[in-house]
């Protein structure tokens, strides 16, 4: 049973914070999601899992591009115009 303060987002609320981040230069995965954590004063805590399915699909639909590092971790992700 789920702890009855954890509560699930509605569906492409995750994606929509993440395109609210928007930021000049590109950002890792876990520098995004650490932003979105602190603007919600650590109230969000966002699973890695569902942040790298909404970063997907954000890719899918040309919203995000990604520029590939050395290692999945390495990744930056930025916004495309």
């Amino acid at each position: 049973m789920k702890n009855p303060e954890q509560r699930n987002l509605l569906p492409g609320a995750l994606e929509v914070m993440i395109l609210r981040t928007r930021k000049r230069q590109p950002l890792s995965g876990c520098v995004l999601a650490l932003h979105i954590k602190r603007a919600s004063d650590d109230l969000l805590q966002i699973e890695e899992g569902s942040f790298y399915l909404a970063l997907q699909g954000l890719l899918k639909e040309e919203l995000v591009k990604v520029e590939l590092g050395g290692a999945p971790q390495s990744a930056a992700w930025s916004f495309t115009d």
